[in-house]
């Protein structure tokens, strides 16, 4: 099923998993960010409302409550006091939304915020969900999963909702929300109405609003917070205190705030001086109170207010000041709009009015200071090893060689991990600034964020244009330039040019090795990352013994390094090589393993699995279960689109070609070898690919009976290629030219050209075909004893591995001679007997495949099959036609069935076939 997530093997419970994949040592949040799992403690004089209490407690598992209002409403003041009550407070997780966040690290967050609670800490499901860097719609419904088997009901709370400004993002949140998850109620708090469709849910009763005429004060309300703060009020002042900030409860404070610092108490005093409301109640008011503090207070005020939390260091290295803790501990005694942060002692926040409209006063009184403050930040954050804030005020600073070298130096590696799209975020502001500034260091942060787009000829060009720049000063680049640049030039060649592909992983390698850990930090993330890649090309390079020795070595190594997913390439590559060597057992148990740990952690889109699908598509081909292995092709094709491993594309294609030709399928096999040809262009020059790929093509114009076309495939590629090799390409190419003197009825050239099964003795499924061509060449030539010692060759070698293909592919020229075999073999073998079974239904589905449909397809399957060409899911098409999702998947079902295919993209060949597209 396209897009589906792959399933487990049947047979394979996946033990054995690789350590180096058990752990992902930069999955855990930053310290700075574990602020975001806690809510704010509450300030002095807070007024408890039972009545909000009340509306939050009347939700159930799988409502959203929603709770909207402008600044000042006290939304996450209200919803905090109502997740820490005593009988709330194991049941509610709190994640309050970072700027720029994107997909995977949201997901993440929201795991981690879920993990704090007792109920869910020893839950495996959730504990083993780490969201990859390209977390996508697959890994949607891994995570629904993963919040359905919670234990039992719990509340996420989401502050800040309206900080979440990504499309991806919010369409995932709406996903999620959609399944209704029934262990999740959700509370998202947001300054504006949230940019995803929630009218449905009130229709269903899902949906709770708390808005701002809920959250503003009653006059009881209003006057309990008087009192509770010292303020007796009249009869008069009371209505005056209402009328003018209507119950607005930031209003109520500031106005009490403001009574006290400047009016002595007198809170009708203080209310002449304005009217209106919302900000310009704000404006006014705070003024008025940071007008009438020290001057010294009132600069501490302004230069925290650049960073959203602060801490007592932090204070002291922005202000100098010694009596920094204690300022901040009395503006929350004052209520001065400061409230403690739980999540790590001694952090503070001010409440979003008073910080903006500090951040305003010090852009009108102090425009000059605002970068050396961003700096103070920034070099604090970075000395406490907090890399993503710190790059964020680099970047407020404007201070782009700073943020270069930190990226060069040290976080470039995040781009492998959940932290991607925050440090892409970070670094966005460069493509605006590169248009009219494009200094190398200024290039080199946009290629970043090129990268993290998948814009890879964007991040090419930025990084060579630097490079040029740098090295037109006569100066050599330090390491932190030439490191980024090595690795842009080597993400360009696996996307477009992969036989420059070890070339430019041994710079990565070189530049990484060649450098101290002063030099570059993140040498072991770069060291791993070039030698990941360097394996990868050996074995393009069919250098298969080399490879082997890098990648087992990588697989530890990377996760030392903090880089996990290189560790998944490591294993996906490693089970390419399985395949290739005819380790059919080990490469499924090993791809498999990689597909369960990519639903599991969040991982199924990410391209660093995409040779483990390939490995997995071409087992499936071999053991001749080729409805799955069509599974594996198309959920890999859909990867292929966020990826950036152009050889791993051309083998899961050839995978698609192996199928099509297994089926006898012309017109797909057709379709799959043009959209083979067009993949490969760019992959001459390899061998192993330029081998794989001639003979898959040759394959298909055997199949059209256009032995010539074939002969001159293989042709071509012989002129061009060593005999001295006896390596998988080589190999492959001499049973393909085999099959073509049989195809020409020159069986004594086959026979004599293949030799003996032993020859083939390193890739045991070739064994397989090389025996089975060499047994139908004897049977051709009437030497039928060594026919059939060769066609017991192939089953005594194909039985331990499974692989049927062959003998499935070549079913025809086989039948009499397999059953000679069987009857000189009382007891035929378990594969002899899943042969025969195997071979009788490829020739019941030869016989039944019509020309056209006998059944005519409906106007509404037709209306169906036109959206099957397209990359539109099963509810994108449900959408469009206004129909729910399960009739959409009748009809896809009614429409394999009538065209005589299993698969959506078998489907589109045979519609084409018949004219119906």
């Amino acid at each position: 099923m396209k897009g589906a997530v792959p399933s487990p093997r049947s047979g394979q419970d996946g033990e054995g998993e690789p350590d180096a994949l058990e752990v992902d040592t930069i999955a855990a949040a930053p310290p700075i960010l574990s602020l975001r799992f806690a809510p704010p403690s509450l300030p002095p004089g807070f007024v408890v409302r039972s009545r909000i209490d009340e509306m939050l407690d009347a939700a159930r598992g799988g409502d959203v409550t929603l709770v909207c209002a402008g600044a000042g409403y006290g939304k996450t003041l209200a919803v905090a006091a109502w997740a820490q009550s005593v009988h709330r407070l194991d049941r509610t997780a709190w994640l309050a939304a970072g700027e720029g966040v994107g997909v995977a690290a949201f997901w993440h967050d929201v795991i981690v915020a879920l993990r704090m609670l007792p109920v869910v800490a020893d839950e495996a499901r959730i504990a083993e969900f780490m969201p990859g860097p390209a977390f996508g719609d697959s890994d949607v419904a891994g995570l629904v999963d993963a919040l359905s088997s919670l234990p039992e009901t719990v509340t996420l709370v989401i502050d800040d909702f309206h900080r979440l400004t990504s499309v991806d993002l919010l369409k995932s949140i709406h996903r999620v929300i959609e399944c209704g998850v029934l262990t999740v109620h959700l509370v998202l708090v947001s300054r504006v109405e949230p940019r995803i469709p929630l009218r449905r849910l009130q229709v269903m009763g899902r949906l709770r609003e708390i808005d701002a005429a809920v959250l503003a004060f009653t006059p009881r309300e209003a006057e309990d917070l008087c009192a509770r703060i010292g303020f007796e009020l009249d009869p008069e002042s009371r209505e005056r205190l209402m009328n003018r900030t209507q119950g607005w409860p930031a209003g109520i404070r500031l106005a009490l705030l403001s009574a006290t610092v400047e009016y002595g108490g007198d809170v009708h005093a203080a209310l002449t001086g304005f009217g209106g409301g919302g900000k310009l109640v704000a404006s006014y008011l705070l003024e008025e109170v940071l007008a009438r503090v020290a001057s010294s207070d009132r600069e501490f005020l302004l230069a925290t207010s650049v960073t959203p939390v602060v801490c007592a260091d932090l204070a002291q290295a922005l202000t100098g000041r010694a009596d920094r803790r204690a300022i901040l501990e009395q503006l929350v005694a004052r209520n001065v709009l400061t409230v403690r942060l739980t999540g790590r002692a001694g952090w503070f926040r001010y409440h979003p009015l008073l910080r903006e409209f500090l951040r305003d006063r010090l852009t009108i009184e102090r425009p000059q200071e605002i970068s050396t403050l961003h700096r103070r930040t920034a070099q604090w954050y970075l000395d406490s090893g907090e890399l993503i804030p710190g790059i964020r005020h680099l970047v407020a600073a404007g201070d782009w060689l700073a943020v270069a070298k930190v990226v060069g130096k040290s976080a470039l590696p995040l781009i492998l991990t959940i932290h991607a799209g925050e440090l892409a975020a970070a670094l966005a502001p460069a493509l605006d600034v590169v248009e009219r500034d494009p200094r190398p260091e200024v290039l080199l942060a946009a290629s970043v964020v090129a990268h993290h787009s998948r814009d890879f000829v964007t991040m090419r060009q930025n990084a060579l244009d630097a490079e040029t720049a740098l090295l037109a000063s006569g100066v050599e680049p330090p390491r932190w330039a030439q490191v980024i640049v090595a690795l842009a030039r080597m993400v360009a060649a696996r996307v477009f040019t992969p036989v420059e592909l070890y070339e430019s992983a041994n710079e990565v390698l070189t530049v990484a090795t060649g450098a101290s850990r002063n030099e570059l930090p993140a040498v072991g993330a770069y060291a791993v990352i070039g030698r990941t890649n360097v394996a990868i090309s050996l074995v393009l390079r069919s250098e298969f013994g080399r490879a082997r020795v890098h990648l087992e070595d990588v697989r530890v190594e990377a996760d030392r390094a903090g880089v996990g997913l290189t560790s998944a390439a490591a294993n996906a590559y490693l089970a390419l090589l399985d395949v290739i060597a005819g380790d059919l057992p080990e490469a499924g148990r090993r791809s498999d393993m990689l597909a369960k740990l990519g639903v599991r952690r969040g991982w199924t889109q990410q391209p660093q699995l995409l040779a483990a699908y390939a490995a997995s598509a071409l087992v499936y081909l071999e053991t001749d279960e080729l409805d799955t292995a069509s599974e594996r092709v198309d959920f890999g094709l859909d990867l292929v689109r966020h990826g950036s491993d152009l050889p791993a594309a051309v083998i899961l294609q050839i995978a698609a070609v192996g199928v099509a030709l297994v089926r006898r399928e012309l017109h797909t096999a057709r379709a799959a070898a043009s959209r083979l040809r067009a993949l490969s262009a760019s992959c001459s020059g390899l061998p192993l690919l330029d081998h794989w790929v001639a003979v898959s093509l040759a394959r298909v114009e055997l199949l059209c009976d256009d032995v010539d076309s074939a002969e001159k495939v293989l042709a071509e590629l012989q002129a061009s290629t060593s005999s001295s090799s006896r390596e998988f390409g080589f190999e492959l190419v001499t049973i393909a030219r085999a099959e073509v003197l049989l195809a020409q009825h020159e069986p004594r050239a086959a026979f004599d050209l293949l030799g003996t099964p032993a020859r083939y003795a390193a890739h045991r499924t070739l064994v397989v075909e090389a025996a089975l061509l060499s047994a139908i060449a004897a049977d051709r030539l009437r030497l039928d004893s060594i026919a059939l010692e060769r066609l017991g060759q192939a089953i005594d070698a194909a039985a331990p591995i499974g692989a049927i293909r062959s003998f499935v592919a070549h079913s025809e020229e086989i039948a009499g001679l397999l059953a000679r075999y069987r009857h000189l073999n009382a007891e035929p073998s378990e594969l002899t007997r899943a042969i025969l079974v195997r071979l009788k239904a490829a020739d019941a589905a030869a016989t039944n495949v019509p020309a056209t449909p006998s059944d005519p397809l409906t106007e509404r399957e037709l209306a169906v099959l036109r959206y099957l060409p397209t990359m539109f899911k099963s509810a994108e098409i449900a959408a469009d036609l206004y129909v729910s999702v399960n009739t959409v998947k009748t009809h896809q079902q009614s429409i394999y069935r009538k065209l005589g295919v299993s698969t959506r993209r078998a489907a589109v060949d045979r519609a084409r076939e018949w004219h119906l597209l």
